[in-house]
């Protein structure tokens, strides 16, 4: 038990420290901050009105909603990211911050369509409440001893992640008129699994599956918290995280505490939750429909439908073994796939006469927060794919009836929304449509003959409605009244438009008429309906099911429809309802934010583990991410050394400036068996990298390279008899790496096709003569069935043969032997991984099964003897068996078993020929 939450106390930290991107945004970005006694919020220039906003929220929600969750607040740091397409937000400890990214998401389905800005600071300020009253009792000793993520660790031990997020949801549903617990496609999938009658455990619900569909902790999260809200009262949150992160109860606080309130543990009040909005959930009132793709065991999406004439279907499928592509399905059912799409913000496309669109993320190579898309056309009938020309902010593409326009939405960094219509040769912006309510279009499809367009839009305040606009005049008509209730993507058929909207308890299909307005159900199902398409007298739609999204048909006619939501969707929180109308707004003093804002910032103690070295470092990091500094301590247990260091790591600038000092004492070298060395080690360095992001279409690619130049100083210990001839030692340590690697499905062990690539030269550069080379290349190969892998490996290492300095080792030797003696090596590996089972199973709730796969492998190596000028064999072959686990409900970690086979002499024990091997990679878990 010690040693399990030890491990993810450890990973505790790696992953709140993992939140931001390093170095993400160019110098040339001027930052400006509002400063409240609540928050400081920082954001590029021309975003002031959001900076307002958000402080205007904050503010609110700090002074009268805070005493759900506890009376405590401390301030916070929210930077405003609005150079990337990525829709998200996050707060983090270690440094204490939070970011938002502005660009509100393509799919008013997913979140809904609250203003984004507002909807950040409700959900995230939430977070930043939570870990304000989350520093009590044995949480707060330990951040007293390991700094803020120190407190991450022990809260994230104590409090499930589905609390974290479900009282987030519920906040920003109590405290507005929609939020995701407004929202009916919110429950798709716990309202899926009960209508297949699908069991599943809580361990596997927090847990996940290779296999099945799990809902995520989001929608169990709300699911769990807005029961025991509106069960137990406003304040029963509060007092069971008091209980949790105070560790009342040392083993399990948090389930612990439910069942000394409730009577229930964690299991049974999941239960209790989940079966009291089940009862809300019938089928009978379903509409018949004829299923036209395969419902089975493993979970396959057909997201969207076009009809393609004579019975045909273009749709976008995908699966756990399969990554995401278009699909023509026959009249007999038979599927042919016709392409492929890249890697996309959005995983929308359109379909018209033969051609296919959607738009992929492009990068800048050296700026993380700095992303563009392009729109991306496939020809059938010449079966090529082509870009538009220009990077451009936007999304959903369409084509024109004639085929030379293309619309798509685009946004600026300064958040104004538009349609603009494109050439669909040169990608040249034809036309930009009027807006100035500036709202936020989804989804634009062109009409009556190119001269109209359709598209849902949110206003200002959260509202959607359907519109349409004249493509001469740019005047609106609106086809639907705005309201509450999402709306989603249109079709346009004739003079109806069809479209999937919100209005009842799931999400269904509705028709108006251009013309009058006539408003008409289309279909009724008892779960989320989310793309249709008209064809052969019926309408063909893709609705969820607990095995992924699959294609319906129904008869074209109207359905008795649902007026309102019902109780269930109309929660009452207990807080007053909705506050974004009613929040004030503040005159702030709108000042620069200067870049150099307490640069080291020093945040928390971490252990870091990268076996052999085992250490403990004060760690700080700036805000804007540009500086990271390191100082602390670690010991190598190879060479029973201890050492001391500091390092800084600049990111502001196009290379990365590093600078650092690191102090080894009792270093040891054994010469040969009658010579032995030992001494402390002076090391001070300073160097550069250049980090590149090259990722396009289906492939993540990077690039890095960089150098650093090393001042040593080496003196012996009083105990070691010998002394270096060279006590002064300077060389440049030069690396290069590159990564390509295809995208790959849930259960793919690796991807289908990658290579990596890893270059290390070390030189001494004054008359200590000294030089070492490394190479590897991996590459990754489909094998014979899906989630099969064959990775090949090469490696080569040089070094000099005057032993005047050794060079850290990077070589990965034949499995099973120890290190050789050799002036050069290489070695050539071959490795095939499967997977053998998923067991979806774990024991009290701290492992957790999720797959078991083994490798067979073949490591071939050769090492020239310098001294005895011959070339030695190591060769051995043998299998791995991996567990694939996730500690604590909610850390992945992979660890095995390796059986070695040795068909040549081991340099340091002949007489083996077996080895057996444990494989703990505790080192992963600081990458998490």
């Amino acid at each position: 038990m010690r040693r399990i939450l030890g491990l993810v106390l450890a990973a505790g930290f790696a992953q709140q420290a993992g939140a931001q991107q390093f170095g993400g945004n160019p110098p040339s970005l001027r930052w400006q901050q509002i400063n409240t006694d609540t928050v400081r919020v920082i954001f590029p220039r021309g975003m002031e009105a959001y900076g307002r906003r958000v402080a205007d929220i904050t503010g609110y929600v700090s002074r009268y909603h805070r005493a759900t969750i506890g009376p405590l607040q401390r301030k916070v740091n929210i930077v405003l990211q609005n150079q990337t397409l990525q829709s998200n937000g996050y707060v983090q400890l270690g440094p204490f911050r939070s970011e938002f990214f502005m660009t509100p998401p393509p799919s008013s389905n997913d979140v809904g369509s609250l203003n984004w800005a507002d909807q950040l600071a409700l959900h995230e300020y939430r977070h930043v409440l939570q870990n304000s009253n989350f520093r009590k009792g044995i949480s707060k000793v330990v951040f007293y001893l390991s700094g803020e993520l120190g407190q991450a660790a022990a809260t994230n031990i104590a409090v499930p992640n589905w609390f974290w997020e479900g009282d987030a949801v519920v906040t920003e549903t109590a405290l507005s008129n929609q939020g995701r617990g407004r929202l009916p496609a919110f429950f798709n999938g716990f309202r899926a699994l009960q209508l297949a009658g699908r069991p599943y455990t809580y361990m596997q619900l927090r847990n996940g599956s290779y296999r099945r569909y799990m809902p995520d902790h989001y929608a169990t999260g709300y699911l769990m918290t807005s029961y025991g809200r509106l069960q137990y009262g406003p304040q029963f949150w509060n007092g069971v995280t008091d209980d949790a992160v105070r560790y009342r109860r040392v083993f399990y606080p948090f389930s612990q505490s439910l069942k000394h309130r409730t009577g229930k543990n964690a299991a049974g009040f999941f239960r209790a939750a989940l079966g009291s909005y089940a009862q809300h959930w019938p089928a009978a009132t379903e509409q018949a429909a004829d299923t036209l793709t395969p419902v089975g065991k493993h979970y396959t999406d057909y997201k969207y439908v076009y009809a393609a004439g004579n019975g045909r279907l273009i749709v976008s499928k995908s699966s756990f073994k399969a990554i995401p592509a278009f699909y023509e399905i026959g009249p007999d059912g038979k599927e042919s796939r016709i392409t492929a799409p890249g890697l996309g913000f959005d995983d929308y496309f359109s379909y018209r006469n033969g051609q296919l669109l959607w738009t992929e993320s492009r990068y800048s190579p050296r700026w993380g927060w700095k992303d563009y898309s392009i729109v991306k056309i496939h020809d059938r009938a010449s079966g090529q794919t082509r870009s538009l020309r220009h990077e451009r902010r936007c999304f959903s593409p369409d084509l024109s009836a004639d085929g030379r326009k293309v619309a798509v939405v685009a946004v600026t960094p300064e958040q104004a929304y538009r349609v603009e219509i494109l050439d669909a040769q040169s990608g040249a912006v034809l036309q930009s449509l009027p807006n100035p309510e500036n709202w936020y279009y989804t989804y634009p499809k062109f009409a009556a003959g190119d001269r109209l367009m359709i598209s849902a839009v949110r206003d200002k305040a959260g509202r959607m409605g359907l519109i349409s606009q004249s493509v001469e005049t740019g005047e609106s008509k609106v086809l639907v009244p705005f309201g509450v209730p999402t709306i989603g993507i249109a079709s346009v058929e004739g003079n109806a438009v069809y479209f999937t909207a919100a209005f009842g308890d799931a999400d269904n299909v509705y028709r108006v008429t251009l013309d009058d307005n006539t408003l008409q159900q289309v279909t009724r199902r008892p779960n989320g309906v989310q793309h249709m398409a008209v064809t052969d007298g019926g309408i063909i739609y893709s609705e969820f099911t607990a095995s992924g999204h699959k294609l319906l048909k129904s008869p074209l006619q109207p359905v008795a429809s649902q007026p309102r939501h019902s109780a269930w969707l109309r929660p009452d929180f207990g807080e007053g309802g909705d506050i974004l109308d009613k929040v004030p707004a503040r005159d702030y003093e709108v000042r620069k934010y200067p870049k150099a804002h307490r640069l080291f910032n020093f945040h928390s103690w971490l252990p870091r583990i990268d076996d052999p070295d085992y250490g403990l470092y004060l760690y700080g990091e700036n805000v804007l991410g540009t500086l990271q500094t390191a100082v602390g301590a670690s010991y190598n247990i190879n060479e029973n050394s201890p050492e001391v260091g500091a390092s800084v790591l600049y990111g502001a600038w196009f290379p990365y400036l590093r600078a650092g000092v690191d102090y080894r004492m009792q270093r040891k070298l054994r010469v040969n068996d009658t010579i032995s060395l030992e001494w402390n080690e002076l090391d001070w360095y300073a160097g550069f990298s250049v980090p590149l992001n090259f990722t396009a279409g289906k492939y993540f690619r990077s690039v890095s390279l960089g150098a650093n130049f090393h001042h040593l100083t080496r003196a012996r210990t009083a105990s070691s008899k010998y002394r270096f001839r060279d006590d002064n030692i300077q060389y440049v340590d030069a690396a290069f790496t590159f990564s390509n690697q295809r995208i790959r499905a849930v259960q793919n062990i690796y991807s289908h096709f990658a290579q990596s690539l890893v270059l290390r030269y070390n030189k001494t550069v004054n008359n200590v003569p000294g030089e070492q080379f490394t190479g590897r290349l991996d590459l990754y190969l489909p094998g014979f069935s899906a989630n099969h892998s064959l990775v090949l490996q090469g490696a080569y290492q040089q070094r000099d043969t005057m032993l005047r300095y050794a060079f850290t080792d990077h070589f990965v030797y034949a499995r099973g032997y120890e290190k050789p003696f050799y002036e050069h090596i290489y070695k050539a590996g071959a490795n095939y991984h499967f997977p053998i089972c998923y067991p979806d199973w774990g024991f009290a709730n701290l492992l957790y099964f999720m797959r078991l796969r083994g490798n067979v492998f073949y490591d071939h190596s050769v090492a020239y003897n310098f001294r005895s000028r011959k070339d030695v064999t190591y060769a051995s072959a043998g299998g791995e068996l991996f567990f694939d686990t996730k500690l604590g409900n909610v850390l992945p970690f992979s660890f095995g078993v390796r059986y070695s086979r040795l068909f040549d002499t081991d340099p340091v024990d002949p007489a083996r020929s077996n080895r057996f091997e444990v494989i703990v990679p505790l080192q992963q878990l600081f990458a998490y």
